[in-house]
């Protein structure tokens, strides 16, 4: 019976589906398939199938991998490599690492042209040792030769050391994110991925204590012929708590705790620390009296961000502020060669272990990962206090002999 016009149409009955449905795509003669199913509200849909079991057979294998999370975890180790990166500069790097130029340098002129859209799946340590190989092979320009010509050399450890480590941080970026399950950089091993580099035990910059209680005399009387009384305080604060000069023209005075003999580095300049983190130093009553008096002498009272160390306008200094110049000046006024600013971190550390500190304690006060790391960075002491300390070390001869027999014309 036809249906009324005026009559309401009935509801349609909600079909029920399985979990995906097999679409015949081609024809009598050349049968294709397609299968489709849904993840969620997202549509999926994959074609090619010869024959209507190929396609059934594929969509159990996707229900399969759904409910068992393997689908999912493989879908996303399938992402490419230089995404992966490219998000880690923009949403970690840049932001968070001081650092960011040079990975942002080395992230375009190393590790995208050879991962370029491998993806995350076949980012395998063999892989990694290969990329490895490949940087120990590449060439920088290095100048002109004697000739004229441009000259090149191979790429340093230290250098390629730099490119594996930025690789290994995009790679354990993909495990927080979910794209891999471990990063393949943690199944090498750092002490396998990264190239030995020989660091040298330097002297300390400057060689004597008293050499330095004289350049920061001649930083006071430049201050005072400058009428810049802040200069004595800021470079006396570098000296006496190895702080970098970030973490001091940074510092705020809520950070400073008199009574304690305790200041807390919580930032450099106004971003973070080099290891984004806090950690609190102890300083000598010497210079807890010097921040007294500077406190009390500052015409700007720290200004609005309550700063220890404020510029001449009582403003946070620039990170291209020439504090070398005071620097130099006073070393060429006492005879001592120029060292830079950083240097007086050197100075702390070597005088620290040279007046009995111990390794720990001078690990924790220069905010590194490991006292290991410390004592390879910082730990060189001058040769004259080596020198006093091999006399510790003595065996007394016994009675009516020698300590050591003569071997001379003589059996032995």
């Amino acid at each position: 019976m036809p249906r009324s016009p005026h009559r309401k149409a009935e509801p349609r009955r909600a079909r029920r589906n399985s979990f995906g449905n097999i679409i015949a795509t081609g024809t009598s003669t050349h049968p294709r398939f397609s299968i489709r199913w849904y993840e969620g509200s997202a549509r999926r849909r994959r074609s090619g199938f010869k024959s209507k079991t190929d396609a059934a057979e594929a969509l159990a294998r996707v229900r399969a991998g759904l409910s068992d999370g393997t689908l999912i975890e493989k879908r996303r180790a399938g992402i490419a490599f230089d995404e992966v990166g490219k998000s880690w500069l923009k949403l970690h790097s840049k932001p968070s690492l001081r650092s960011h130029s040079l990975n942002q340098l080395n992230f375009d002129a190393h590790v995208e042209p050879y991962f370029k859209d491998t993806p995350l799946a076949a980012v395998t340590p063999e892989r990694i040792l290969r990329f490895r190989a490949h940087l120990q092979s590449k060439t920088r320009a290095a100048g002109k030769d004697e000739k004229g010509k441009p000259k090149r050399v191979a790429l340093s450890p230290a250098t390629v050391n730099v490119v594996l480590a930025l690789v290994r941080s995009i790679l354990k970026y993909a495990v927080t994110n979910g794209h891999l399950a471990s990063a393949p950089t943690d199944r090498i091993g750092r002490g396998n991925l990264m190239l030995p580099v020989e660091k040298p035990k330097l002297a300390p910059p400057v060689e004597k204590p008293e050499d330095v209680g004289r350049l920061l005399a001649e930083i006071r009387n430049i201050g005072e012929e400058t009428y810049r009384p802040g200069m004595l305080p800021l470079f006396a604060f570098l000296v006496y708590s190895g702080a970098r000069k970030g973490e001091a023209l940074g510092l705020r005075w809520p950070d400073v705790d008199f009574k304690g003999q305790i200041v807390t580095i919580r930032r450099s300049y106004n971003g973070t620390t080099k290891n984004g983190q806090h950690r609190t130093v102890p300083i000598p009553p010497e210079m807890v009296q010097i921040l007294k008096e500077h406190k009390l002498a500052d015409p700007w009272n720290g200004g609005p961000q309550l700063l220890v160390f404020p510029n001449d306008s009582g403003e946070m200094w620039s990170k291209n502020a020439r504090l070398s110049e005071v620097l130099w000046l006073a070393c060429d006024r006492c005879n001592l060669p120029r060292i830079r600013v950083h240097d007086l971190r050197h100075c702390y550390a070597a005088f620290y272990l040279m007046s009995g500190g111990n390794l720990y304690d001078l690990q924790k006060n220069l905010g590194h990962h490991s006292a290991a790391f410390t004592g390879e960075i910082y730990g060189h002491l001058s040769a004259d206090h080596r020198i006093r300390e091999a006399a510790r070390v003595s065996y007394p001869a016994p009675p009516d002999s020698t300590l050591v027999p003569s071997i001379v014309g003589g059996k032995h």
